[in-house]
């Protein structure tokens, strides 16, 4: 069983379009100091990866290093969302730790497939 999956160009279209949207979103924030812009930008992050982790997980087909790379993002993706919430440091540092954990695995599978 290959950890290599292969992704529609629909779906490649639509994860490149989310994650050009949380930049531009993201730069935008921080060019113009905007508050509703940067809450934007976070909201963006969450969605991003937990749409990008849930596409992954679909696409998985038992791939265990995909799968860890799906189950990083998503968690990362929720995490995001309690951080939102709550504000604390700690889940913000838990959610992009777990979200950089989930795009590593999935450029190790990458490569390795």
């Amino acid at each position: 069983m290959s950890d290599a999956i292969e992704l529609s160009a629909s779906t490649r279209r639509l994860i490149v379009y989310g994650i050009l949207s949380y930049f531009g979103l993201f730069a935008y924030a921080t060019l113009a100091e905007s508050e509703p812009a940067a809450a934007a930008a976070e909201v963006a992050f969450g969605l991003v990866a937990v749409g990008i982790g849930a596409v992954l997980y679909r696409e998985a087909d038992g791939a265990a290093v995909v799968s860890g790379a799906a189950g990083c993002l998503i968690a990362g993706g929720v995490l995001q969302f309690v951080h939102l919430a709550t504000r604390l440091v700690v889940v913000d540092l838990a959610s992009t730790l777990l979200i950089y954990a989930g795009i590593g695995l999935y450029v190790y599978a990458a490569l390795r497939g």
